[in-house]
């Protein structure tokens, strides 16, 4: 099966070397800049975490604004919807960190966990639900510590690699704590067009407006 056809069939696929590794590092590189100027501004406390993690939203940073909408035609080829972006943002997880099961809010109907880079080269899997999860358990803030039995699919991606899933229907986590110092990764999310989501896009703000470009008189 393709990409698309494993998408629809199990809700989440990985997609090898979504962009270059080169790419990944330079983005990562870009990125612990600044984290670094930030002076702890970027960092925050756990949720579904069990440490505190740096973190940059999208719309604080419009670089990570750019990349997401720029990977719209890409993602819509996995999925096979029209796609509207909704948002993204960068999260460092430090040695030892998991990331509870849980499923996100419908602004992440569906997503991407791109890894950036390991500070040790070693891969960090990310945990899929086989199945869709009960709509009580959608969109929680703060996670199991496992599957509570059901079955699941573990991803493991190098730096470039990503993993598209349904965010807001199947239960996701890091169930293994991280081997790594530190591991960097970007988490893009967009929802359907045509969909009963589609007042999420752009995590409902307003980016468009009256459009205009005046040259100085002397021009």
């Amino acid at each position: 099966m393709n990409e698309n056809e494993r998408y629809r069939s199990a809700g989440a696929v990985l997609c090898e070397r979504m962009v270059p590794p080169e790419v990944a590092a330079a983005m990562a590189y870009q990125i612990s800049v600044q984290v670094r100027k930030s002076g702890g501004q970027c960092l925050a406390p756990p949720l579904i975490t069990s440490k505190p993690c740096y973190e940059i939203y999208c719309y604080q940073w419009p670089v990570l604004l750019t990349f997401l909408w720029a990977m719209t035609p890409k993602i819509e080829a996995v999925v096979g919807r029209p796609l509207l972006p909704s948002y993204s943002y960068f999260r460092t997880y430090q040695h030892g960190d998991v990331c509870r099961i849980h499923a996100d809010r419908p602004a992440c109907e569906h997503s991407v966990s791109l890894t950036l880079a390991y500070s040790d080269d070693k891969p960090w899997a990310l945990a899929v639900a086989n199945d869709p999860a009960p709509l009580e358990q959608r969109g929680t803030i703060r996670g199991d510590e496992d599957f509570g039995g059901s079955g699941y699919s573990e991803f493991a991606m190098a730096a470039g690699d990503g993993v598209v899933y349904r965010g807001t229907d199947y239960l996701h986590g890091r169930l293994i704590p991280n081997p790594n110092r530190w591991s960097a990764h970007l988490f893009l999310h967009w929802v359907d067009r045509e969909g009963p989501y589609r007042e999420q896009a752009f995590d409902g703000r307003s980016v468009v407006g009256n459009t205009d470009f005046v040259f100085p008189a002397a021009v």
